[in-house]
């Protein structure tokens, strides 16, 4: 598989949104990688192949062929596949028009099934089940089965009875939980900039001169003056109804359609000594490669990390 390109602007913007993740990545290396990742020999032979009039720069990608450079730039650059597809994403790599954020969550439940949990199967962790207590028939992520048996609902932890999770013949779809992505309110802080936070009161994004930037999920955000929640008053529903509403709402007046770093405790939250989101994050931040500096408006969540 090949991708066309009317000029190297696209590639550019990936290789630098790449390096950038990556642990002392030469750009020179990046450059290599992407070519071959979008089927060419290497750079300058993509270079060769740009034209203004290539009709064949405005291709439909399919779903498999994303995931197929995306896999392909995480395992010879060593990063994670999220930070694959933010980069991607962000640069418009593969389609010229920005994906939504369904869009986003389908990639990423795609990479998880392929790369994270393989085939569904009964008692399997990482198959989504139905939660049959109260007759509700909630899907849910398997954690780990027994009794009681562990699940991940899209509002978070639960735990069922055996008898009370069932295993569909046919494979449900997988998800993106609520818990890890969707904002449950906004800091304004004293800069004037705004901090997206969740459910769990972990930062998301950070918004400034209509600017967005992802957050890392294990700082802890000082110098707030306002807080606010999309709630209705006197509703506890935050991941449905009109409070998602208008939580979605926020994301795209601000253009965010990218999935925030909360989203890559994901593989964590299926260890068995893994049991709050904020051990799903020590162990995400445990795992770095290199420690990241604190911004000047945060600092290490050490409620967390202690």
């Amino acid at each position: 598989m090949r991708v066309y390109f009317s000029d190297l602007t696209r590639p550019k913007q990936a290789a630098k949104y790449l390096a950038r993740a990556g642990f002392e990545l030469k750009l020179a290396t990046v450059h290599e990688t992407l070519a071959s990742a979008l089927g060419y020999r290497d750079w300058h032979e993509l270079s060769t192949f740009t034209r203004p009039d290539n009709s064949a720069a405005e291709q439909d990608i399919s779903l498999d062929d994303v995931l197929r450079v995306i896999f392909k730039l995480a395992d010879a650059l060593v990063l994670l596949e999220s930070d694959v597809q933010h980069a991607v994403s962000k640069a418009r790599l593969l389609r010229a028009t920005p994906w939504s954020i369904d869009d986003q969550m389908a990639l990423r439940a795609s990479i998880w099934r392929r790369r994270l949990f393989g085939p569904p199967g009964r008692g399997k962790s990482g198959t989504i089940v139905r939660d049959i207590a109260y007759g509700s028939k909630t899907p849910a992520y398997l954690r780990y089965p027994g009794r009681p048996t562990y699940l991940l609902f899209d509002t978070g932890f639960g735990e069922r009875a055996d008898f009370e999770v069932v295993t569909p013949r046919s494979p449900l779809p997988d998800f993106v939980p609520s818990r890890i992505w969707l904002p449950y309110g906004v800091w304004t802080l004293s800069d004037g900039s705004e901090v997206v936070f969740s459910r769990d009161y972990l930062p998301l994004w950070r918004v400034s001169n209509e600017r967005a930037e992802r957050l890392a999920p294990w700082l802890w955000i000082t110098a707030i003056v306002d807080e606010a929640h999309f709630l209705s008053p006197g509703s506890a529903t935050w991941a449905a109804g009109a409070a998602r509403e208008r939580a979605v709402a926020y994301l795209q007046r601000h253009r965010i359609s990218e999935l925030p770093r909360l989203t890559d405790i994901m593989p964590h939250l299926f260890e068995r000594q893994v049991e709050s989101l904020s051990d799903g994050v020590a162990r995400l931040y445990a795992a770095q490669r290199a420690p990241e500096a604190a911004p000047p408006y945060a600092e290490l969540n050490e409620r967390i990390l202690t």
